[in-house]
């Protein structure tokens, strides 16, 4: 792990505004890198910054509202996370705990990193062993003040005093990634206990790459401190607080090194006062998290053969396979740099190309690689079709771990299943970073049982980086439920296919009984669907259910002509 060289350099300020609205609407989602594709370790970059003359600019007139943002926003964190003390002990997960001593440290005990400003946006000091930074109540505007080297892939980690008088939309942080005095990437608290991550573009447009979302993971108290952590590493952006993960994003707006530093954004005129302390920077010299963990191992995925004279793919990378254009899909496996096979078609954003596998793999020989790490020959002189995307999977609320438990921290969009085999139905997925109690390993020795809320869970072991697990006991298989033979649709009518085996139940909920089970790729009739549409109802036998209907779960399927159901 490299060191960081602290360079008494100059802040540099910056101000923009943040609009005060509610919560965008569902955006469309950007081209974006998913670095995590390539199974080669990325280098980070460590530059020295050279002294610059301080830079402040105010703007003239209001800027225009922030435009309708252009990324996905990311998952919101369980609920039930538990609320930290004011000084956290460490815990399995907390990437502070997994990664050692950092590159570098600024405990804020001299004036030689940072240049102090008193000006109408902001006022910092260093007091004691704080930088403290008061925003002046330019309501909207944000300011910001530079130092330190260039980062490219790094973990970061500083206190946050949360001040004493605020109000609850005050938002404080870091910005990263910084190409120059007015762009980069804003990591934010706010005095009611919320995280957001945004992109700004220097200009008039705020990108929401993370929505508002409560935690109980910020203690905000006044006067209490907390831990704000992001871990940087290529494309891939996770947020933590006091050791515990919040959410992950995806951007290629600002790739390269950056510059580091703080913001202030009061909400009104209203004045307050944050301080900032201990901050540490671990350099990344491996690509992925945990770093010093062997990266994740996946079978090669069965992408079938292609036929003569249709589109084609070459993976320039050993490249994840997964079961939707986006990494919050699972990895159905990998296929080795140089597999050929047929291009069926482009995501939305064009980002993703679908491939077609066997429907051993995926129900409908569907699955999903991004499209920069292939090569793409067409013979067919043809624009290739734009395809329906499956919907995300569930993702389940995992009772947390505490620091003595048996656990694991999931490496990748982990598949949480109701047995130890891909043969078993799909609970739902935990996201990168999360955690769960292992309870057992399977006969096999290949998956890890976990507790879930009501149940027992099951996880492929290469999804995961487990830590005192040595004594768990060997969890015998549960028995698979029995097979169910659904009514078969007719030709044009509404139907589905099984993407995953699925539950077939008496009602919409996992709470309702099963029936028993559908296999992978089967044909479905859908006489049905929920009001939210996170159910479809299927048409089945008589002598399974009196009145001829059952329950699958829509995220779990490939729907067709449903629209009139």
């Amino acid at each position: 792990m490299k060191k960081v060289i602290w360079i008494a350099s100059l802040g540099l300020l910056g101000i923009l505004l943040f609009t005060a609205c509610a919560a965008p609407a569902e955006p469309v989602p950007p081209a974006t890198v998913d670095p995590a594709e390539v199974a080669v370790q990325v280098n980070a970059t460590l530059t020295a910054l050279a002294p610059m003359a301080t830079s402040t600019s105010t703007p003239t007139s209001e800027p225009s509202p922030t435009a309708e943002p252009t990324a996905t926003p990311t998952e919101i964190p369980p609920t039930d996370t538990p609320t930290p003390t004011a000084t956290p002990v460490p815990v399995a997960g907390d990437p502070a705990a997994l990664l050692g001593e950092p590159s570098g440290v600024d405990n804020f005990d001299t004036f030689n990193n940072w240049t102090l400003f008193d000006n109408k946006c902001f006022k910092s000091e260093i007091t004691g062993t704080q930088y403290s930074v008061t925003a002046k109540g330019l309501a909207g505007i944000a300011c910001w003040e530079f130092s330190w080297p260039l980062l490219e892939n790094f973990y970061l980690e500083t206190t946050v005093e949360m001040p004493v008088v605020c109000l609850p939309e005050d938002r404080f942080g870091i910005i990263f990634r910084a190409p120059d005095n007015d762009r980069g990437y804003l990591y934010g608290y706010t005095c009611d206990g919320r995280y957001t991550l945004t992109a700004w573009d220097g200009v008039e447009t705020t990108t929401v790459l993370v929505p508002p979302a409560a935690t109980s993971a910020i203690d905000t108290s006044p006067g209490a401190k907390n831990r704000m952590g992001l871990l940087v590493s290529g494309a891939d952006y996770y947020l933590y607080a006091n050791g515990y993960f919040l959410a992950q994003a995806l951007d290629v707006t600002y790739f390269d090194p950056g510059k580091l530093g703080y913001f202030v954004r009061a909400a009104t005129e209203e004045p307050f006062t944050v301080a900032y302390d201990n901050l540490k920077i671990w350099v990344l010299d491996d690509h992925f998290y945990p770093p010093q963990v062997t990266p994740p191992s996946f079978p090669p995925a069965p992408v079938e053969t292609p036929a003569p004279n249709v589109p084609t793919g070459t993976s320039t990378v050993n490249l994840n396979v997964r079961s939707g254009p986006g990494v919050q899909f699972a990895i159905l496996g990998t296929a080795p740099k140089g597999t050929v096979g047929e291009i069926l078609g482009l995501s939305p954003d064009g980002a993703w190309y679908a491939v077609k596998v066997k429907t051993s793999l995926s129900g409908n020989g569907q699955a999903w690689v991004m499209a920069i790490y292939v090569t793409l020959s067409n013979p067919t002189g043809q624009a290739l079709p734009t395809m329906t995307p499956p919907l995300l999977p569930s993702k389940l609320n995992v009772p947390q771990p505490g620091a003595n438990d048996p656990q694991v921290t999931m490496l990748e969009t982990a598949t949480i299943r109701q047995g130890p085999g891909m043969v078993y139905p799909v609970f739902g997925v935990t996201p990168i970073g999360g955690r769960a109690i292992v309870v057992g390993n399977s006969e096999d020795g290949l998956w890890w049982a976990i507790k879930l809320e009501t149940t027992t869970g099951w996880v492929y072991k290469s999804y995961t980086y487990a830590q005192k697990t040595d004594s768990v006991p060997v969890v015998k298989n549960p028995e698979l439920p029995g097979n169910v033979s659904p009514g078969v649709p007719g030709s044009g009518a509404p139907a589905a296919i099984t993407l995953e085996p699925i539950n077939v139940r008496s009602g919409p909920s996992n709470s309702y009984d099963s029936y028993g089970q559908i296999p992978i790729g089967t044909r479905l009739a859908v006489i049905g669907k929920s009001a939210d549409g996170e159910w479809l109802v299927i048409n089945l036998p008589t002598s399974i259910a009196a009145n001829g209907q059952g329950w699958v779960a829509a995220r779990y399927v490939q729907a067709e002509n449903i629209g009139s159901v």
